[in-house]
């Protein structure tokens, strides 16, 4: 039985200064002023919230800890995101992180004591979800006792609560006088820690030479940096900031709005907006990339291993915004991790004709490149947890639109942009990893097979999605819908099949937006309108840096039901001239919906919802025999159906009907390389459909123009 410790802690207050740096304050000047008042005038409740205490168990050789603030200080947060303070939130968390971690720098301290005592030392320490698998936490709640001692459960996801917890493992020596207890951020592999100690890896910086006369921007994605664009290069957000250290970049007003006085004079500006006129030498701060939220598959197995003689593949969707990998023993079908990156060829567009459009014009190789550099630290990604498996993966399967086939191969884009439509290819062929991936020198002996796509602007993606959803094997009618920039439509069973696609184009993806954004951390992702006021939540619960898909989509919806957006798409005002208010950025921008915004998102809805109508009428095919509808995508996963419908997106009627199935397209590259499909199969599927051309519709033209009212 462990021997159970409690250390409760004593005299705790959050360090404001610490928590300003942790929120992404990087300077003192006028928004740091502010915000470090709200700090001081919230640190009273925090330390009223606090019950802050830890459960040490010594089990073996090793010592288990759980570390808590309690369940009041979780309450609080909770209370100012339900309020839609978001940079009250961020603050509030701020500040108790550094409670957080005051309590265990106390609670090292009288672990000194205790292994004097006992006798033994601490020989390393190790972190759950960082140099441990995140399912190590369920051992420390069990030997902990903690749901007893100190109040902390674990749930299926291994997420701890309340949140502001954290747990420890230490292995333990024989030699009190070793004591290694400290967290060593050189070796911690989360790079982009806002809580990462100077003189470590956040500090790693790029050094490029810009030459005059080009984008900033674009040329440091160029030369295989990436920088995050969560407002798709506007110069609203912030993400994208260099400095410079080596001759002159103009001050945009974009970098004035940004930067303090100070900053700017330290020669930081914004890379999106920044255009050189003589060579510069720029820094790129490692820390300022930022992952993005996407659907990959379902889940993986924590428990799976690396098998001696089991082969081992690799599964890729390309989509248009985003990208998503899974390493996958091919043997009993376990996947082993999984990976999700925002597809860089955005900076050439947001949608799939700006990107013909810019392949046709010259820029074929770049987007080629930019692929295939994505691709290549996805798949690195994947080995880093399982670096013995790269040898033993001899095969890859990639799922994804025409387009974006055309563009990985290299392949010529002429015949896609205009009609008739003749594409190089449509998939379904086998290629060496070197003529799909170029010499990337992760894999070799490996072989790429591309799932076969039905036609120009209907892909490979949807035949794994027709596979996946069983549409290809069934007696009922469905219907199956990939909502992205194009919206990619299927309707029918095992024995016809009709194929469409709407030309959304990227709003309701957040493209062409004033404040839309990809999935990112901080993205809007839900709004609640009551008497006309916005409550949001945000990606990972981050400070509101623009809105996403479903954000987009929960908006409009509010807007609708309260009367604030009346059925032509006019806002009432005073609405109409400055926007409607969702929420704050960190420096108290704005983030709105503009009416033009809405005029974006009618026209994408409408395009959508007009390809189901005139898909359900050029078919044939009676309504009342639908029995499912299937929403695939990331932006269909989160999608609220009834939502959907209250803006016309949906038909009223099927909403009751919908499921959203995730990213369909990675799990038909799975079940290729698994052996649940085969390729035959796919071609089988591929071949069967019947496409309904809706360009030059009258019945699309017609629908198009009804369903523009909400």
């Amino acid at each position: 039985m462990a021997d159970i410790r409690i250390i409760r802690g004593q005299r705790i207050v959050p360090d404001i200064e610490q928590a300003l740096r942790f929120a992404g304050y990087g300077s003192k000047g006028e928004a740091w002023e502010r915000a470090e008042g709200m700090c001081r005038d919230m640190a009273p409740l925090l330390r009223r919230s606090l019950q802050a205490k830890a459960a040490l168990a010594f089990a073996g050789e090793r010592l288990y800890v759980i570390l808590t603030l309690g369940a009041a200080v979780s309450r609080q947060l909770d209370r100012y995101r339900d309020d839609g303070d978001d940079v009250g939130a961020l603050l509030f968390d701020a500040m108790a992180d550094t409670c957080l971690f005051a309590l265990e720098q106390q609670v090292l301290q009288q672990l000194r004591l205790i292994c004097r005592q006992k006798g033994c030392g601490i020989v390393c320490r190790h972190e759950p979800g960082s140099d441990l698998p995140l399912s190590v936490q369920a051992d420390v709640i069990r030997e902990t006792s903690a749901g007893r001692t100190v109040g902390v459960t674990v749930n299926a996801s291994m997420a701890l609560s309340p949140v502001k917890s954290m747990s420890l493992v230490f292995d333990l020596g024989d030699d009190p006088a070793v004591f290694q207890v400290n967290h060593d951020c050189t070796s911690c592999p989360k790079t982009d820690c806002t809580q990462r100690q100077a003189g470590t890896a956040q500090d790693q910086e790029v050094h490029i030479t810009c030459p005059g006369g080009c984008r900033v921007h674009d040329y440091i994605q160029a030369q295989g940096t990436a920088l995050a664009l969560p407002c798709g290069g506007k110069g609203m957000c912030g993400k994208c900031r260099v400095r410079v250290v080596q001759g002159t970049l103009p001050v945009t007003p974009e970098d004035r709005r940004i930067f303090s006085d100070e900053q700017l004079a330290q020669g930081w500006r914004l890379a999106c907006k920044a255009v050189t006129r003589d060579a510069v030498e720029l820094v790129v701060p490692v820390q300022e990339q930022q992952g993005f939220s996407a659907v990959a598959a379902d889940s993986t197995d924590q428990a799976a291993v690396v098998t001696e003689g089991h082969d081992y593949g690799l599964a890729v969707d390309i989509g248009t915004t985003t990208l998503a990998a899974a390493l996958v023993d091919c043997t009993d079908g376990q996947i082993l991790a999984t990976a999700t990156a925002v597809n860089s060829q955005r900076s050439f567009g947001a949608d799939v004709i700006s990107r013909i459009g810019a392949a046709c014009h010259g820029k074929g190789k770049a987007l080629q490149k930019a692929v295939r550099r994505d691709l290549t630290r996805l798949l690195k990604q994947l080995f880093q947890d399982h670096p013995g498996v790269a040898g033993h993966c001899h095969r890859m399967a990639i799922a994804a639109n025409t387009t974006m086939l055309h563009l990985l191969m290299g392949w010529s884009c002429e015949g896609l942009g205009n009609w008739p439509f003749h594409p190089v290819s449509l998939g379904g062929g086998t290629y060496e990893v070197q003529a799909v991936l170029g010499r990337q020198g992760v894999l070799t002996d490996c072989t790429v097979t591309l799932l076969p796509g039905m036609s120009t602007y209907v892909g490979a993606d949807i035949t794994a999605g027709i596979w996946q959803c069983g549409l290809a094997s069934s007696d009922e009618v469905s219907l199956f819908v990939d909502l992205g920039t194009n919206g990619e439509m299927v309707l029918g069973n095992k024995e016809q099949r009709f194929i469409a696609s709407a030309p959304a184009g990227p709003a309701l993806e957040g493209g062409k937006l004033t404040w839309g954004t990809g999935s990112v951390p901080g993205a809007i992702c839900g709004v609640h309108i009551e008497r006309g006021r916005a409550k949001v939540r945000t990606i990972d619960h981050g400070v509101p840096v623009g809105i996403c898909g479903t954000g987009i989509l929960e908006a409009m919806a509010s807007l609708v039901r309260e009367g604030l957006v009346d059925e032509t798409g006019k806002l009432v005002e005073p609405y109409f001239h400055k926007g409607f208010p969702l929420a704050s950025t960190l420096d108290y921008q704005r983030i709105i919906l503009s009416q033009q915004d809405i005029r974006e998102i009618q026209m994408a809805k409408s395009a959508i919802r007009a390809g189901i109508e005139s898909l359900i009428e050029r078919s044939g095919l009676s309504r009342q025999r639908i029995r499912q509808v299937w929403l695939a995508g990331g932006f269909g996963y989160y999608l609220d159906p009834q939502k959907a419908a209250v803006i016309g997106l949906l038909p009223p009627d099927l909403a009751e009907r919908t499921t959203a199935v995730g990213n369909t397209s990675l799990k038909g590259a799975i079940g290729l390389l698994t052996g649940a499909v085969t390729l035959d199969t796919l071609q089988a599927i591929a071949d069967g459909a019947e496409e309904i051309v809706l360009g030059n519709d009258e019945a699309f033209q017609r629908l198009y123009i009804d369903y523009l009212n909400f």
